[in-house]
């Protein structure tokens, strides 16, 4: 009997390119459902505990996201892959995974306390620091579990998750605010969140694994080998906001920091569509780049297509209506942090760029090239904080514009680097035509924006963002496979919810 001939490349990619958008839609459903909570929550955080809280909150989550990435030791990148190619070891590789976290946890707990000790930080930051490590350590678990589901090419467990920490952080850490619970009593309702998580991630990893749970040491030794270029590329990414933290704690006062929190959490939440993507986007180009290159590449141009659309309403948004996160905050402490946002605009359009390049450069293999351009940010945040801090600290009293500017030029350069570094084909015409067509659509809606500016943000944002979602549409810039997908997705939703309330 003759062998199956292949499937043609188009078919390839199309099917890959359906198993990302799926996921995304779903991963993107997610975080529209779970949006408002978390923008809640972050309000009534930052009114009820002010600037100085959240600048302590800010530095204890970027210490312990460095002492996080000793824990994952770059297996966020290596476990999922590692699973995308061999289900069979699933069990094997989370057991394994599970055991390095428990025992790498301990270890970061004493370095975290030393660090703390030689920086001279106060005992607030050190109450923080070491209260967010209980969280930290159990979403560390949780991850991991969640990593191996991934591998599967499923996104319903992270989107539910997602939603699901939302609303028992509004219904555990709310009431802890509103009863007058302060800062210590916050990370203990956090930390009672991811617990419960965990629980959750446990029990829905029972339907995916097809072993139980062991340890094995080759398969701890293909981990850390897997996964050690990683830990160099998150080194890179983790050292940054370290640097700009500790800088910025050392040559601003505790409020600055607070601001920068602010803002950095509003444009954390603004890149969730990316995060969305890249999420949907990682498993499936590990297979396709082992399996099928041409799919490969089709299914990344699809992305960048996606992710151009995505960048222009999203950065001007921030750029042209930072009042409207400020205030959910409150403008009385938090109005220098609409400046933030205005220089961060330019960042997120960066990101929202970089972070798709990223992921398809490192499921290629190029980590530790990639791992390289990052250092480089570091770098360029090394020599501009020292500088541009302490300007902008005398000339504005927010030195945290500072930190802005240098994330925008290191971002910046990492954009460069991985367009030099991405494979070829990805760049094709019918990426170009979707970036002239998103800038022709941003220009009607900075226009809109700025007829309508004596108006109230809160009215005039969404009749801009309109006029670009009509002026794309006008101009053929929403493909029709993505109304499709989000049609289908949304059809089949309601069909089981149908179904669920006739049972």
């Amino acid at each position: 009997m003759s062998e199956p001939e292949p499937a043609p490349v188009e078919v390839a990619g199309a099917s890959a390119q359906r198993i990302v958008l799926k996921n995304t839609l779903f991963l993107g459903f997610a975080q529209v459902a779970s949006l408002p909570l978390s923008i809640f929550l972050s309000a009534i955080t930052a009114r009820f505990l002010g600037p100085e809280a959240l600048g302590y909150t800010y530095l204890g989550s970027t210490f312990n996201s460095f002492g996080a990435l000793v824990v994952d030791w770059g297996q966020g990148g290596a476990l999922p892959a590692m699973v995308a190619t061999d289900r069979a070891r699933a069990g094997q590789l989370l057991g394994t995974s599970l055991a390095w976290r428990c025992a790498l946890s301990l270890v970061v707990l004493a370095a975290l306390a030393l660090a703390c000790q030689l920086f001279g930080y106060a005992p607030q930051v050190k109450m923080a620091i070491a209260l967010m490590f209980v969280g930290y350590t159990l979403s560390a678990l949780t991850n991991a579990y969640q990593l191996t589901i991934t591998g599967f090419e499923r996104a319903d467990v992270s989107a539910y998750r997602q939603v699901l920490e939302q609303i028992l952080s509004l219904l555990i850490v709310a009431p802890i605010l509103l009863l007058g619970g302060q800062l210590p009593a916050v990370l203990w309702g956090h930390a009672l969140v991811v617990a419960m998580l965990l629980v959750y991630v446990w029990r829905a990893s029972k339907s995916t694994l097809l072993q139980p749970l062991s340890i094995d040491r080759t398969a701890l030794k293909s981990l850390l080998q897997q996964g050690t270029p990683f830990v160099f590329l998150s080194l890179a990414m983790i050292l940054q906001p370290n640097i700009d933290a500790i800088f910025l704690s050392k040559l601003a006062p505790d409020e600055v920091i607070g601001w920068l929190a602010a803002a950095r959490k509003l444009t954390g939440v603004l890149i969730f569509p990316a995060a969305a993507l890249i999420g949907a986007l990682y498993p499936t180009l590990c297979r396709l780049y082992v399996t099928d290159m041409p799919a490969f590449q089709s299914t990344t141009g699809g992305a960048l297509r996606v992710t151009t659309l995505l960048a222009v309403p999203v950065a001007l948004s921030c750029a042209l209506f930072p009042e409207i996160g400020v205030t959910i905050y409150s403008r009385r402490s938090f109005i220098p942090a609409e400046d933030d946002l205005r220089i961060l605009a330019l960042f997120l359009f960066l990101v929202y760029f970089s972070m798709p390049l990223g992921t398809a450069l490192t499921a290629a293999g190029k980590q530790r090239k990639w791992a390289a351009v990052q250092a480089l940010c570091v770098l360029v945040s090394v020599v501009l904080d020292p500088i541009l801090i302490p300007y902008f600290q005398r000339r504005t009293g927010n030195g945290g514009m500072g930190v802005c500017v240098a994330s925008v030029g290191s971002e910046a350069l990492v954009v460069f680097c991985a367009v030099l570094l991405a494979p070829r084909g990805i760049f094709d015409r019918r990426f170009w035509r979707s970036l002239v067509l998103a800038g022709a659509a941003g220009l009607a809606m900075a226009a809109v924006a700025r007829a309508l500016s004596f108006l109230s943000p809160f009215l005039a944002a969404p009749c801009a963002l309109s006029a670009y979602v009509l002026v794309l549409w006008l101009t053929g810039g929403l493909e029709p496979s993505y109304i499709a997908a989000a049609r289908a997705l949304l059809a089949r939703k309601l069909s089981r919810l149908r179904r669920l309330r006739n049972s």
